[in-house]
C-alpha cells in the first residue's frame, strides 16, 4: 500500500473547506489530472453519494467512480474507488487551528497485478509531486497559510 498525506493550514473556515474539498465536483479546480467530475447520485451530498471522475494521469485516461463511504461534515469524509489497476481511499480530515483550518488530505492506494511492481518506481513519485502541486492550487480557493512536509509511509 502507498499512503500519501498532505497537511496544509488555510484561512477559510472548516465548513467552507469541507464543502469545497469533499465535493469532488471541485476537483478540476485544484487537481490538474481530473478533467471533469459529475455527481451521479441525487443531491445533497451524503453517505453513499457517487462521483464519476474523468481523469488523465501518466498519459492514460480513465473514468473512476468514487463513493462516499464516510460522511461526517464538517470534520471528515472518506471516498473510495476500485478499478482493475488499483483501489484507493481518500480521507479528508479538518480541524480548527489558531490560524484557520488545518486540512489533512490522505490517499491510500493498493495497486493490483503488475502495477504492484511498476507503481513504486514510476507512479508513486509522480503522485507525490502532484499532491504538492495540489496543495498549492488550494491556495487560490481556500486562503493558503502554511504547508507541512509530506508524510510518506
Amino acid at each position: 500500500m502507498v499512503r500519501i498525506r498532505e497537511i496544509i493550514t488555510v484561512t477559510s473556515g472548516i465548513q467552507e473547506c469541507f464543502d469545497f474539498i469533499a465535493d469532488f465536483r471541485n476537483l478540476p479546480k485544484w487537481n490538474p489530472i481530473d478533467e471533469r467530475v459529475e455527481l451521479i447520485t441525487d443531491s445533497p451530498l451524503r453517505l453513499g453519494s457517487v462521483f464519476k471522475v474523468h481523469r488523465s494521469f501518466n498519459d492514460r485516461k480513465m473514468t473512476l467512480d468514487y463513493k462516499v463511504v464516510e460522511w461526517g461534515p464538517p470534520l471528515r469524509a472518506t471516498l473510495a474507488t476500485d478499478s482493475k489497476l488499483f483501489s484507493e481511499n481518500v480521507y479528508i480530515d479538518l480541524s480548527a487551528s489558531k490560524f484557520g483550518t488545518e486540512v489533512t488530505y490522505t490517499s491510500e492506494i493498493i495497486f493490483k497485478g503488475v502495477m504492484k511492481l511498476v507503481a513504486p518506481i514510476f507512479i508513486t513519485p509522480k503522485m507525490r509531486k502532484l499532491f504538492s502541486e495540489n496543495s498549492s492550487n488550494l491556495n487560490d480557493h481556500l486562503g493558503f497559510i502554511a504547508k507541512e512536509p509530506f508524510k510518506f509511509k
